[in-house]
């Protein structure tokens, strides 16, 4: 009889050290992968409020397009005109006249520069 009781000891102190480490390890990888899982949440929020700020822009943006083009509108400026009293008038298309910006003559020596020549 004693021989059975010897053989159905408990754990050894290896046995239970081992269990102990493999616990902590299994604690501290709950505790990373909630924090982990968290940090991931708080990004995808994040960029839920950049592409609802875009949004928001972009309809800014188009708003005010809309109103450049009211303001724009060829009819609407010379009602606007009118009812001012405006001294401007309408110009025939013939009378403008296209001209071109001016462009420095192209020289083989770039040495004459304004920012190289010296007093």
């Amino acid at each position: 009889m004693n021989k059975t009781k010897k053989n159905n000891r408990g754990f050894s102190f290896a046995e239970i050290t081992l269990l102990i480490m493999a616990g902590v390890v299994l604690m501290t990888a709950g505790v990373t992968h909630a924090w982990l899982k968290n940090s991931q949440v708080e990004v995808v929020r994040d960029v839920d409020k950049t592409q609802q700020r875009i949004s928001d822009h972009n309809d800014s943006i188009n708003s005010l397009q809309v109103k450049i083009d009211k303001k724009l509108n060829i009819y609407q400026m010379r009602d606007d005109l009118e009812r001012r009293e405006s001294e401007l008038v309408v110009v025939p298309v013939s009378a403008i006249e296209k001209i071109t910006p001016y462009s420095r003559p192209k020289t083989a020596d770039r040495a004459t520069s304004v920012a190289q020549v010296q007093p």
